[in-house]
């Protein structure tokens, strides 16, 4: 017997057998509604929503198969009524012909009450079960909305730069295999990641938190892009099963050395436009999906190019190129190439490739996921953002700690020879160190700054012998960086006997002072040196004539540090940092 008054619709021209009918059912607590021909039956089963239906086959209007058919197109939508025959016809044709317009179960009369009770209990329990199924459904669906919202929030809402980045995202599905990911490094320059996991849905999302994390922990601490890329292959090749895997495109902006680094890993064609809409270059996939393969290939190197301040960098995922209208036609790469054109023209290329691709499908079931990201070239870095220690800090810590003699809280050494040079970026190590002694502060973004600064001289000049005048070519940095790669693929290990090593020496000092702290930093190499008395007079007239070096460089150190200083014939920089506690500033 039921629990509650379950509602059961009898449709039956027969009004004796209606009241019988209803009679049985009322005795085991059921309510009753009655209708006298198909078409009625499927008005009140629009209306009234019944828990069972029990149907006659010939009556006025429109017979029982038809009126099954109707109601059984509604089912599932918010009912899923259980249905019954209740007929006199007793052939395998009746039987067969019942089945087929939809009927869930078949009683043939006369029969008596207990097997009609009997019946109207199995069919209870098939209701029940669609309810129980309803609820779970229903439970499972607020789950996965409250799931994919934590997920955007984890994934979306910690993205750098939103407001200016162009975005599409278009999930096929409640969760999205797609994931755009921006981030700041310490230096200035922009992150960028769009990934396309295998398929769409929940299984497809399942990698992106991990992924979220290492790129953001990892550009924070100013890891390169290459860094990146190689850490995230190795964490989905053990996370993901065999039959998932990770399409990626990744990029790193360098507005300040008028470069972009991309590595496009499965993805469709990556494009740089220019101001007027021309395709400046396209990024064609160079390397598998990541998670396939436990390393990436050796062989493949970052695509280098020079950007302009109007250029846009734009990633899409295959969703795009492979939305389909209802001829089956797909999107396409071109009509893709001449939306985007149009999109710069007019100062949006996302609206724009959104009202293409709705135009093109119109009603077309979306197959995959569709997302895009729209990254401008310009406008990242402030340089008079950039914080420089006051005259009257410095002086005061200096008197501080020449009158007090303060002693040595720690020191640092870190010393890189041959093929270590090429294989380890230090800074990020240097910087983890730090933190895990002295804890978190913003005054370290500056201190990340000059160690890059010092360090990246003190190998590409110092060790590798590169000359900055390559940067002032038509290819700007890419010709200096790909110079770059060969110099360090050249570099050895020291061998026994060998008089000659390649190295680079970092020291650090650190004091702390009663109002802040000071670093001393000392780097040295392995190189010929140069001409210091040369270079500073050369950089004074620059800066004096309102002419840029290349890149910010030693400039920006000088600006940072308290003091700054070349020894032993330019192959030894000393400089010293200095930085007042946020407290004492407040």
């Amino acid at each position: 017997m039921p629990s509650s008054k379950n509602l059961v619709l009898i449709v039956d021209d027969s009004k004796v057998q209606c009241k019988v009918l209803s009679a049985l059912l009322e005795e085991d607590n059921y309510r009753v509604i009655v209708a006298n021909d198909g078409a009625t039956g499927v008005e009140m089963f629009i209306t009234h929503q019944p828990d069972l239906v029990l149907m006659d086959v010939n009556m006025p209007i429109m017979n029982g198969y038809e009126a099954t058919r109707r109601i059984k197109a509604m089912s599932g939508v918010g009912n899923l009524a259980p249905l019954m025959f209740i007929t006199s016809m007793g052939s395998d044709e009746s039987f067969i012909n019942c089945v087929e317009a939809g009927g869930d179960s078949i009683l043939v009369r006369p029969f008596s009450s207990a097997v009609f009770k009997a019946k109207i209990k199995a069919l209870q329990r098939i209701s029940d079960l669609v309810e129980q199924v309803k609820s779970l459904q229903h439970e499972q669906k607020n789950d996965a909305e409250l799931a994919e919202k934590m997920m955007s929030e984890v994934i979306e809402s910690r993205n750098y730069g939103l407001d200016r980045i162009g975005i599409i995202k278009k999930p096929a599905a409640l969760f999205s295999g797609d994931i755009q990911l921006s981030a700041l490094c310490p230096n200035g320059n922009i992150h960028v990641l769009l990934g396309d996991f295998t398929g769409h849905g929940l299984r497809s999302s399942i990698g992106a938190i991990p992924i979220t994390e290492t790129f953001r922990v990892m550009t924070k601490k100013g890891f390169s892009i290459s860094d990146i890329i190689m850490q995230i292959n190795s964490q989905l090749y053990t996370l993901l099963p065999g039959d998932l895997f990770f399409a990626a495109g990744f990029a790193c902006i360098s507005e300040h050395e008028k470069s972009a680094y991309v590595l496009n890993a499965g993805l469709p064609d990556a494009y740089l436009f220019n101001e007027q809409a021309d395709i400046k270059h396209q990024f064609s996939s160079k390397h598998p999906p990541l998670g396939i393969l436990p390393e990436i290939l050796s062989d493949v190197q970052l695509d280098i190019i020079n950007i302009h301040p109007h250029d846009r960098l734009v990633f899409l995922t295959d969703g795009i190129i492979e939305a389909r209208n209802q001829e089956g036609e797909y999107f396409g790469s071109q009509r893709f190439e001449t939306a985007v054109k149009e999109g710069v023209i007019e100062g949006d290329i996302a609206k724009n490739i959104q009202k293409k691709l709705a135009d093109f499908c119109k009603n077309t079931e979306q197959e995959d996921d569709i997302s895009l990201v729209d990254i401008p070239c310009c406008s990242w870095v402030n340089n008079n953002d950039i914080t420089v220690i006051s005259s009257n800090l410095s002086d005061e810590l200096s008197e501080l700690d020449n009158s007090l003699s303060i002693p040595l809280a720690w020191s640092y050494h870190l010393h890189l020879t041959g093929k270590l040079l090429k294989n380890t970026n230090p800074i990020p190590l240097v910087m983890n160190q730090i933190n895990d002694l002295e804890g978190a502060g913003e005054h370290w973004q500056s201190l990340y700054t000059i160690l890059t600064e010092l360090f990246v001289n003190a190998l590409d000049h110092g060790v590798l012998k590169l000359d900055s005048a390559l940067k002032n070519s038509p290819e700007g940095f890419s010709s200096y960086f790909n110079e770059r790669t060969q110099r360090l693929n050249l570099l050895q290990e020291n061998k026994q006997g060998n008089a000659h090593e390649d190295f680079v020496r970092i020291s650090l000092q650190y004091y702390p002072l009663f109002q802040g702290g000071k670093m001393l930093i000392k780097i040295k190499d392995s190189g010929v040196g140069f001409n210091v008395l040369k270079v500073i007079k050369t950089n004074s007239q620059l800066l004096n004539t309102g002419m840029s070096l290349s890149g910010r460089g030693i400039n920006i150190v000088d600006q940072l540090c308290d003091t700054l200083e070349y020894q032993e014939d330019g192959t030894l920089v000393i400089a010293s940092y200095i930085w007042r506690n946020k407290q004492v500033l407040d």
